[in-house]
């Protein structure tokens, strides 16, 4: 799937939260239907198998998820069925929290460290890269001992890496 139609699919979903101010709880919907999905071998193959008909994936989605999901959410899941586009959820799921966020002036953030961070430091990296961007960041951390010390901050497709290894592998190629 492109981006684009991807894109398409995620901004009627989001003008339908929008509309009956679901925003939030689809966004949490949508990305518990993908984790369920990625975290299922089983459940992914039968729904993304090409010669399992339309209405048996639908019944499928609606046995699993529907006492879990909003009306909205699982018709929605029922469009992407019946167009064939089930594997293409998580770029979708990606491409909502994107129009999301952008409406609520929030990025999110993946923040690699080497050791753990304390709620004080996580607010104090987002309060200083929240200023940068204008926004509100929500953070989720990553430990890689491998950094060895410092801080990388992935926001979007944006790369900040204040790492001692990155700053170690500069300074070895300028000698």
């Amino acid at each position: 799937m492109s981006a684009g139609v991807a894109k398409r699919y995620a901004r009627a979903l989001y003008e339908v939260a929008k509309e009956r101010g679901l925003i939030d709880q689809i966004e949490t919907e949508v990305n518990s239907v993908v984790e369920a999905v990625n975290g299922n071998a089983d459940l992914e193959k039968l729904l993304m198998h090409p010669h399992i008909a339309a209405d048996a994936k639908k019944e499928l989605v609606k046995d699993l998820f529907q006492a879990h999901l909003s009306e909205e959410t699982l018709n929605f899941l029922y469009i992407l069925v019946e167009n064939g586009r089930e594997s293409d959820l998580a770029t979708i799921a990606y491409s909502y929290i994107q129009l999301a966020n952008e409406q609520r002036g929030i990025a999110d953030a993946i923040v690699t460290t080497a050791k753990a961070l304390n709620a004080e430091e996580q607010a104090q990296i987002a309060e200083q890269f929240g200023k940068v961007l204008n926004k509100k960041l929500r953070i989720q951390t990553v430990i890689d001992p491998s950094i060895l010390g410092g801080v990388v901050v992935k926001i979007g497709d944006r790369l900040y890496d204040g790492s001692i290894k990155s700053k170690l592998e500069h300074f070895a190629h300028q000698l």
